[in-house]
């Protein structure tokens, strides 16, 4: 069962109103600095999603077990968040695709350096501390979970050149 407390909220909303946040939000948002661009309907494509960008869905009937597994919300944040194109009868050139993807990974993983610690350090620090307050797990969590969601994006980003179909 899902609970839908506030449609169309980005995590920060989230952990300002509820205190909590979530990896897979479809909701979250990340701030591109490069004005790389990647084609709509070709990552649309890629991984089976269906829909108007505000409702946006997986559609798990065209798809492998394996895509059913790794598309989750957090691939359709991704599909809302990164800049894309689309421009009516012309198709996208591979090579530009693909650069523009390595273009957006890269924002991807200075975004990640930007954060005082890694990972495994997040995931250590709730692991040793069982005692810390409600407010520090929750502000851990959300780093967290920032991190967990531009991983994703650099994980869908990867599938994407990989599965470019032209």
């Amino acid at each position: 069962m899902t609970i839908n407390y506030l449609s169309g909220q980005k995590n920060n909303i989230y952990m300002e109103r509820y205190g909590f946040s979530s990896p897979t939000n479809p909701w979250d948002v990340i701030k591109f600095s490069s004005n790389a661009k990647i084609h709509l309907d070709s990552y649309l494509s890629v991984f089976n999603i269906s829909g108007l960008p505000e409702e946006f869905y997986h559609n798990s009937l065209l798809s492998s077990e394996e895509d059913n597994n790794f598309a989750d919300g957090a691939v359709i944040a991704a599909a809302r968040t990164l800049p894309t194109w689309s421009d009516g009868d012309i198709p996208p050139v591979p090579s530009t695709e693909r650069r523009s993807a390595r273009e957006l990974q890269e924002n991807c993983y200075r975004l990640l350096l930007e954060f005082p610690t890694t990972l495994e350090q997040d995931q250590q620090i709730l692991d040793s501390n069982p005692d810390a307050s409600r407010t520090r797990e929750a502000a851990i969590k959300y780093r967290l979970h920032r991190k967990l969601f531009l991983k994703k994006v650099i994980q869908a980003l990867e599938l994407y050149q990989e599965r470019i179909l032209f």
